[in-house]
């Protein structure tokens, strides 16, 4: 099974209790630093791909240890 940190996606980024992700649209975001916004939707979008990125390799080491598996006995 796969460890849940590595397939739980984190919270959606927020700036504060009013202008959450999607900025556009939001009411409590109007007016607020964009460039924080656009901070924190980069650094939301790589904490995923890393996270994607680690699942992948847990499958690898998985699916090696499977076809070097050598069953005792047979």
């Amino acid at each position: 099974m796969v460890p849940q940190k590595l397939v739980e996606a984190p919270p959606p980024p927020a700036l504060d209790t009013q202008c959450r992700f999607p900025w556009y649209g939001v009411k409590g975001c109007r007016g607020k630093d964009t460039r924080a916004m656009l901070r924190l939707t980069v650094s939301d979008d790589l904490q995923i791909r890393n996270q994607l990125g680690q699942t992948a390799g847990w499958y690898e080491g998985v699916r090696a240890s499977y076809a070097n598996f050598k069953p005792k006995g047979l």
